[in-house]
């Protein structure tokens, strides 16, 4: 189902959105902007300071199996970049999860996550003017989840289907996850013709549609979705990362603030919301959002210290860059590129 909308109708959607992962597979958080930047973050940046802007920049993170439990064998984990569909470099993670890899063009990228040789996440990367890329991937992983509780299923996930509707919801979802993309349009399509109001099917089939970088039919599904439902998180959360991708940072902003309104324990959209304030030059809002993400997960966000301490680095707030940069250091003392994090916090000694 090819729904387009003119941008007229697509622009009053999002003015009436009051200032209104990919689900099927994994949560990725996309952080740039790292300590080369001394421009555009909307803090206050040092007197003649410009940085450089190098045609080639770094993709690093970690890689997270969530679940509680210890694998028997740890599974091969690999992340490849690539660039109009060619892999560019591919790396595996090292025993925590870490992973760089260095020296891309600094062009419109995808990062491609493989667990033992089978897509687990998908993630394009815009363009930036500047800096690095940080990652931060978690991965829903069957042998590590615990079982799930019975009886407990999120309100938001909730519609009330026939039968037959609710037989073809699982069948596109199948498909879906078995990367049978045409297959499961065409399930999608049945079930969207015999009930055009369910919500969730409209954002299954967005993110289906973005998941394979068809993004005009994935902005017309979730803009669907949230006409139908104002406050529905994930169309909001995916609608403002695409917009994010496309380089549309005051529509993602619009769309993301929304997405925080309608679940503010959310860190996922904490965490692209305050990419989007760095990316319209508003650093203060990021630094909220950055410390209300890591106020929700300390822990498992420990990364979000690295932006914030890039965030500091470009204002000229080392002493602060520092601090964060050491917090993280405490909760990640296996980061791969430990030491240069460490010969900054020397140079730059914390209060």
């Amino acid at each position: 189902m090819a729904i387009k909308l003119g941008e007229t109708s697509m622009k009053r959607m999002i003015g009436s959105i009051s200032l209104c992962a990919l689900a099927l597979t994994a949560v990725v958080t996309v952080a740039a902007q790292d300590d080369e930047t001394r421009q555009g973050t909307g803090l206050p940046t040092l007197v003649g300071e410009n940085a450089g802007r190098g045609n080639r920049m770094n993709v690093s993170g970690k890689v997270t199996l969530m679940g509680t439990d210890q694998p028997k064998r740890r599974p091969v984990i690999t992340v490849s970049v690539l660039m109009s569909g060619a892999v560019l470099d591919r790396t595996t993670t090292n025993d925590k999860g870490f992973f760089i890899i260095r020296n891309i063009p600094r062009e419109t990228v995808t990062v491609l996550v493989e667990v033992d040789g089978n897509e687990a996440a998908r993630q394009v990367i815009a363009a930036l003017p500047m800096g690095n890329s940080t990652l931060e991937i978690s991965i829903p992983w069957p042998s590590l989840a615990p079982p799930a509780k019975p009886g407990v299923i999120s309100a938001d996930q909730i519609y009330d289907r026939s039968a037959g509707n609710q037989a073809l919801f699982t069948k596109a979802l199948d498909a879906a996850k078995a990367n049978q993309k045409a297959q499961a349009i065409t399930f999608f399509n049945e079930l969207l013709t015999a009930d055009p109001k369910d919500h969730i099917a409209w954002t299954e089939l967005g993110t289906l549609y973005f998941k394979h970088d068809d993004l005009d039919n994935a902005e017309a599904c979730y803009f669907k979705a949230i006409e139908l439902k104002r406050d529905y998180f994930m169309a909001l959360l995916n609608l403002g990362k695409l917009y994010f991708g496309r380089k549309q940072f005051d529509d993602s902003v619009l769309v993301l603030t929304n997405a925080v309104k309608a679940r503010p324990d959310s860190t996922e959209a904490h965490i692209f919301l305050a990419e989007a304030y760095l990316q319209t030059k508003k650093g203060n809002s990021a630094e909220y959002h950055f410390n209300e993400a890591l106020k929700l997960a300390p822990i498992e966000k420990a990364e979000v210290h690295l932006r914030l301490a890039s965030l500091y680095d470009a204002a000229g707030l080392k002493k602060k860059a520092s601090a964060e940069y050491r917090m993280f250091l405490q909760k990640q003392p296996d980061y791969v590129d430990k030491e240069r994090l460490e010969k900054y916090i020397k140079e730059n000694p914390p209060k």
